[in-house]
């Protein structure tokens, strides 16, 4: 008897679904032991501190919702966002957790705090960002030697495929991150999502973790060292030809570069910079187009 086909779950739910580790889960207990805890706890040893530690709360509280407002219209995407979220809530929490515990003898706070950066520490240590390795795409990973076969090796071939009539202009969309790294970690969904929207067999997506092979980064101009704003991980980068022809965030002849988050990486900003949408209509076969009319 024939099997039925297996039904696979929308990608709706990857959005969801990608937010279900270690590093989410635990980040958003460690947020909630303020409530959950310290507070429960001065409540009951503490009960005429009250007044004075809602007021921190609330001057706390209202300065975590501004700027977390002011970065969520400036985020790149949702995991950005809930980045941002945890980066704040651990900042306020520490202060409260200060605050909570004022009849120390050792000095206010001492036991609160200490224990809340006890947890930050070791979380900071032993769990990273997320990698995203299992969410459904069309990049290819890349290492030192399949990054010179398959894409920078085009130009070389290019004459000899020509003359037996064999040769097929292939773009590349090149991802180089770092498993370490926070902005790449809130790229790689949105790249591989935008993967299972545009690639074709003449434009491909491929992703290389500068981290593992820095010498690769060096020889395609990428500062692996550089941090802040003159950070340049990740960079998304189209070659064709064996040649660079566009990359994000873009650098200039004298080597300067326009700094995050001035050019951002953005869903738009990935498929207007590249013009995706051109590219994918180019290299689209002919019997899709035929099939869509119909």
């Amino acid at each position: 008897r024939r099997r039925a086909p297996a039904h696979h779950a929308p990608d709706m739910a990857s959005p969801l679904l990608r937010f279900i580790n270690a590093h989410h889960v635990l980040n958003t207990m460690l947020i909630l032991a303020y409530p959950a805890w310290f507070r429960t706890w001065a409540r009951v040893t503490f009960p005429d501190n009250l007044d004075a530690l809602e007021l921190w709360e609330k001057q706390c509280g209202i300065s975590c919702a501004v700027i977390l407002l002011v970065r969520g219209l400036r985020a790149e995407s949702l995991d950005q966002f809930v980045s941002t979220v945890f980066f704040y809530c651990k900042a306020v929490g520490a202060p409260l957790a200060y605050f909570a515990d004022p009849l120390d003898p050792h000095g206010p706070g001492a036991r609160c705090v200490a224990v809340y950066l006890a947890l930050l520490l070791i979380l900071h240590l032993f769990v990273g960002h997320p990698t995203h390795d299992w969410l459904p795409s069309k990049v290819v990973a890349l290492t030192p030697r399949t990054f010179e076969d398959d894409v920078m090796s085009d130009k070389e071939s290019k004459e000899s495929a020509k003359a037996s009539g064999k040769w097929k202009k292939v773009e590349w969309l090149v991802l180089f991150y770092a498993n370490h790294d926070a902005r790449s970690s809130h790229v790689a969904p949105t790249f591989a999502k935008i993967s299972r929207e545009f690639a074709t067999d003449g434009l491909r997506f491929a992703k290389l973790d500068v981290a593992r092979w820095p010498a690769t980064a060096k020889r395609m101009n990428i500062d692996v060292e550089a941090i802040g704003r003159d950070a340049v991980v990740p960079t998304i980068m189209l070659i064709s030809g064996g040649e660079e022809r566009l990359r994000l965030p873009e650098v200039y002849d004298d080597g300067t570069r326009v700094k995050f988050p001035v050019q951002r990486a953005r869903r738009v900003d990935i498929v207007k910079g590249f013009g995706l949408e051109e590219r994918h209509a180019k290299t689209r076969p002919k019997d899709q187009d035929a099939k869509k009319r119909d």
